[in-house]
């Protein structure tokens, strides 16, 4: 048996901007996604995730024949296509994206079981996709790079986020770290050495990637000049949070994150507890908080003073029956587990 395991992410700053060529900010989180890869003597893939209790196997035939249907949509641009393969069977990303390894490699029966404790909005859909990635392409005897993984899990995010993935989530969940991403420059890491008082916010609304990603791509056919300009200001904001973090300004850093809330909130993929959450965060003191992730639901990202502040707004939002937590953030990305 084979163990990968890939980190959460949250992303500080660029969600919804990233997708359309502006900067993301983005670091990894120490909750891990882990993929098991085992042999069958069948000639089928079989795939277990616990996250979302969901289990299926595609035939041999079968696999390779989703391969050439995913292919046809992104080759014509069928955006609708791609939505309805991912509604109508959510393990088809990762299914596809081992396809599209034994299309390379070739194939090989095998089991992959999936474990995570990742809510869905802190990356767990391209933890899945690096960490089997990994796994399948060692199973078969592939040494592949990080580039090369971090491709293969795009493929992934490219069905389960609509046909439009940013690039970004696929990119932290396997490099780690911190890093800044645009689409047209990709990646550039980014040297954190401080630590940031972050605290995790949990919604209880599970976030919608895909429906959220489609929401603002039609937004911005219907009205393109609010949403550009909407766009255009995140980015600005993305801009001001490097140099913030470059000084290790943590005040800035905070009105940065409520400016971006405010900014994206326009778009309307805000939701009633979120909102609720950024007022607990600012009420109690916090030096910044927002949404983190595909919005309409999810995770809030809530910034403190210090480790003291931190532990008096955790309790603010316990007594307010939110879930929250710290985690260590600037984690390693994808690896193979002893």
């Amino acid at each position: 048996m084979i163990i990968t395991s890939a980190p959460g992410k949250v992303i500080l700053f660029g969600e919804h901007a990233v997708v359309y060529n502006k900067i993301g900010i983005a670091c990894a989180i120490e909750k891990r996604c882990k993929a098991y890869i085992s042999p069958l003597s069948e000639s089928k893939v079989i795939i277990n995730a616990q996250s979302i209790n969901q289990s299926g196997y595609l035939k041999e035939e079968e696999l390779f024949t989703l391969w050439e249907k995913v292919e046809k949509a992104k080759r014509l641009s069928q955006l609708g296509e791609i939505e309805k393969i991912y509604r109508e069977n959510l393990l088809s990303p990762s299914f596809f994206i081992i396809a599209c390894l034994f299309k390379e490699y070739g194939f090989s029966g095998l089991e992959v079981n999936i474990e995570s404790s990742l809510p869905k909005s802190l990356g767990s859909s391209s933890a899945v996709f690096s960490s089997i990635a990994l796994g399948v392409s060692d199973f078969l005897g592939e040494k592949l790079s990080k580039e090369q993984i971090s491709d293969i899990a795009y493929q992934g995010d490219l069905i389960a986020h609509g046909g439009t993935p940013s690039g970004i989530d696929n990119s932290i969940v396997t490099y780690g770290g911190y890093l800044k991403y645009k689409k047209t420059e990709g990646i550039e890491f980014l040297d954190i050495n401080f630590k940031i008082p972050l605290l995790i916010v949990m919604s209880g609304e599970v976030a919608q990637t895909g429906e959220m990603v489609s929401f603002i791509r039609k937004k911005k056919e219907e009205k393109p000049l609010l949403a550009e300009t909407i766009l255009d200001s995140l980015n600005t904001v993305s801009e001001k949070a490097l140099i913030a973090l470059k000084k290790k300004d943590l005040e800035f850093l905070g009105e940065l994150m409520v400016k971006y809330y405010k900014l994206l909130k326009k778009l309307n993929i805000s939701t009633q507890k979120l909102d609720k959450i950024i007022d607990i965060a600012m009420l109690g003191g916090a030096l910044g908080a927002k949404p983190t992730g595909a919005w309409g639901g999810g995770c809030c990202l809530v910034l403190g003073r210090d480790q003291e502040q931190i532990l008096s707004l955790a309790k603010k939002f316990k007594k307010n029956n939110f879930e929250c937590f710290q985690v260590e953030i600037g984690a390693e990305g994808v690896r193979k587990e002893p």
